[in-house]
């Protein structure tokens, strides 16, 4: 039987003045506007511009786009658009449409080099994934709905959080396992990292807002 744990419930103990000054990132989860997906990455410390050039793209002399003026020019170009801003200690990328690029799952490994490194994503589909890294290793990967499936250096690290979130059945073991399913599990995901992490995606900037641009090309 899937979990019955409410949408409040999802807060796992962020502070409530953090939550009031800050958007967090589940609202990606119920999201209109980022249905057809996303792929968010974040990186500790970092500037907007240092997260793009980690990511090996050149920020094109500070150029800022909205949302909408960077569907443009990936319309125009053929090319994803990154846009990329700060929040709460920590820089962020967003990407329309889901993960790009030759080697998406190597990008939060590089970001993470000398800090620390969270990505989600979620696809037109609907499937999804959480990756955390540190100092150039991916520490755990894993899919929400899948939990058993973890991987990286050290695949449990998150497991106690992943417990609380509903993620995991208390003994550790995933529902999955147990021919059971959870309750929205891409929303749990994002709220384990944004109560872990601190995490904050500020959104009527990266909906509305212009942020540092540049564009992946093949």
């Amino acid at each position: 039987m899937a979990s019955s744990m409410s949408a409040t419930a999802y807060g796992l103990c962020v502070p409530c003045n953090e939550r009031n000054a800050l958007d967090g990132i589940r609202w990606l989860a119920t999201a209109d506007e980022v249905d057809l997906g996303y792929w968010v990455l974040f990186a500790r410390g970092l500037s907007p511009a240092d997260l793009l050039t980690r990511l090996g793209l050149e920020s094109e002399s500070g150029r800022m786009l909205t949302r909408l003026e960077a569907g443009d020019l990936a319309d125009e170009t053929d090319d994803v658009v990154v846009r990329a801003g700060a929040s709460a200690g920590w820089a962020y990328a967003f990407v329309e449409g889901g993960p790009a690029g030759p080697a998406p799952s190597d990008g939060v490994r590089r970001l993470s080099m000398g800090t620390e490194a969270v990505d989600f994503w979620r696809t037109v589909n609907a499937d999804s994934s959480l990756g955390y890294a540190e100092d150039g290793r991916i520490v755990c990967r894993f899919e929400p709905g899948r939990e058993h499936e973890r991987t990286g250096a050290d695949p449990d690290r998150l497991a106690g959080a992943m417990r609380e979130a509903g993620l995991l059945l208390p003994d550790g073991s995933a529902a999955h396992q147990h021919g059971d399913g959870v309750d929205r599990p891409d929303l749990r995901a994002l709220a384990l990292a944004e109560a872990v992490f601190g995490l904050d995606l500020p959104r009527a900037e990266v909906l509305e807002g212009q942020l540092l641009a540049a564009r992946l090309t093949d």
